[in-house]
């Protein structure tokens, strides 16, 4: 794998520290703008109470953390994600960097006469001499982040401040001052210098930050002026490049970016499908359908009745003797699939032995956006879940039509099965549970062994499979997979591997492997963590 396909997968992968914590505070936030919904309240009278209201509101303030910090987060994020070494000093510089920059991109702007009064929609209508719709647009160009008020940039210059800050940590981290300034040399001169680089790009961005952004607004009027097209187009493609990784990026850019909408509520202008959400669920206000087109509503289609179906139609194309191992293999996965949206543990089973499967996931997937789209669904957040249709569609009343789902999720549910159990069948696709081996490394697993001795196994059968830790130059994770990059591909032994019983073994090129293990992820990961570490210490 080349170095900028790597480095392009860990990028991808580092964005996911503050998609997490913000998807996490929006359930939060969802709940407690529910429970203050004069709605409910009206529906259950006790939740009007003083106390449990003021309760709802500090709830309801601390969900808000990740929103009003986004850009930073991410500046912070991307080196945590992408630096191998010294990761905090990476995070410190990626912030540090981030704030000198906003102080760049702010001083000019004062130069060239651009402060909070001379952007202000009134100012730019009544001595402008701006129309409305002119002066709000202009308006939103601007912004005060962490105090500072700069253009609106939002997450991209929170990453390009993250990028900044890894490219200047690896060239930086060992440079050597002349002894008078020992002092600062190492790994104290990375932040130094990423404040005094960041600030000229803060400078630089000045300038070319209204081009940049009318660039983006234009790609976004294309796909808005695309309409139907466009939406399901989004949701195939999300799904189509699922397994490079780089889905996360394509997702955030349209959440976060004018590709996902400009609105001007209130006299905030909001960049981003999420943000315009959130700013709308946070303040009790309509959820605009132009923006949740591209969020959550999207995903439950496919999500909490597709993934299921697909499932029961590999179970029912098993050997009949290898359905009960079938159920609890797919068991994790489903579960996981229903409450939190992660589909890899379930899509990864097939998506390599059947190109036509998977491509027929990807059209039904754009599919499961266009639909609540056409009927004018109004559910927002990231995950796609029964927990996000649950919180905030159910729970933020009749208008969000939640209902949608209770007639189109079972005609969704019968396509995905029917064209599941067709292809199947007329192409023999080898599902689990179809080969006369599968399962058959299960009959080895002794019952009577204790967790820890478990952990211990499973460990050195991925690192065994791996060809030893002598083989192994780097280990990470993704949300699903372990990701690990080796010297050698000769010595890798799937069939140890499989005894773990990952979801699916993922080789992208001579060096790199992915092995697929869903919710089970983390735990995995720590348990190879924890072994190499005994081993290289013992």
């Amino acid at each position: 794998m080349s170095n900028f396909k790597k480095n392009f997968q860990s990028f991808g992968k580092s964005l996911l520290f503050p998609i997490s914590l913000l998807s996490f505070m929006a359930i939060f936030l969802g709940l407690a703008a529910a429970l203050q919904n004069p709605n409910i309240i009206e529906v259950a009278p006790f939740l009007g109470n003083e106390t449990l209201q003021q309760i709802f509101g500090m709830i309801r303030r601390l969900a808000g953390l990740p929103f009003g910090y986004l850009p930073l987060l991410f500046a912070m994020s991307i080196p945590l994600g992408m630096v191998k070494r010294d990761k905090e000093v990476a995070v410190y510089a990626g912030a540090v960097g981030y704030i000198a920059m906003l102080i760049g991109m702010s001083y000019i702007l004062q130069v060239q006469g651009f402060t909070t009064d001379t952007t202000s929609i009134v100012h730019l209508m009544d001595v402008e001499g701006l129309s409305q719709v002119d002066a709000t647009l202009q308006n939103s160009l601007f912004t005060n982040t962490i105090g500072i008020f700069v253009y609106n940039t939002n997450v991209i210059g929170g990453i390009i401040a993250g990028l900044m800050g890894v490219f200047l940590h690896n060239k930086f981290r060992e440079t050597e001052l002349h002894p008078s300034l020992t002092f600062y040399s190492g790994k104290r001169f990375v932040p130094i210098v990423a404040a005094i680089v960041l600030a000229f790009v803060g400078i630089v961005l000045a300038f070319i930050w209204p081009l940049v952004n009318q660039a983006i607004i234009a790609v976004g009027g294309l796909i808005s002026e695309s309409g139907s097209f466009g939406i399901f187009l989004y949701g195939f493609t999300e799904k189509i490049i699922n397994p490079t990784g780089l889905h996360h990026i394509l997702n955030q850019t349209f959440r976060f970016t004018a590709l996902g909408g400009v609105e001007n509520i209130d006299g905030e202008s909001l960049v981003g499908a999420l943000q315009i959400y959130l700013y709308q669920l946070d303040n009790n206000l309509s959820f605009s359908t132009d923006a949740t087109a591209f969020l959550a509503q999207g995903k439950i289609l496919h999500m909490v009745f597709g993934m299921p179906a697909a499932v029961l139609a590999m179970y029912k194309m098993a050997r009949p003797e290898k359905r009960d191992r079938v159920l609890k293999f797919f068991l994790a996965g489903v579960t996981a699939v229903i409450l939190t949206g992660i589909t890899e543990p379930i899509e990864f089973t097939f998506i390599f032995i059947s190109p036509i499967l998977w491509i027929v996931n990807a059209i039904f997937a754009g599919l499961a956006f266009l639909v609540p789209a056409l009927l004018n669904v109004g559910i927002g957040n990231i995950q796609g879940g029964i927990i996000d249709w649950v919180v905030f569609g159910m729970l933020q009343g009749m208008e969000t039509r939640w209902y949608i789902y209770l007639i189109a999720g079972p005609i969704f549910f019968a396509m995905y099965y029917f064209s599941y159990v067709f292809i199947i069948s007329k192409f023999n696709v080898m599902t689990i549970g179809r080969r006369e081996t599968d399962f058959e490394d299960e009959d080895e697993v002794d019952t009577n062994v204790s967790v820890a001795e478990a952990d211990r196994a499973t460990a050195e059968n991925i690192i065994n499979g791996l060809g030893g830790i002598q083989n192994i130059t780097d280990v990470d994770n993704c949300i699903s997979r372990l990701r690990v990059e080796i010297k050698d591909s000769q010595l890798i032994d799937e069939s140890l591997i499989k005894r773990t019983q990952p979801n699916g073994i993922v080789r992208p090129d001579d060096n790199t492997i992915h092995i697929v293990y869903g919710g089970r992820i983390s735990k995995i990961r720590n348990i190879v963590d924890n072994y190499m570490y005994e081993r290289k210490n013992s």
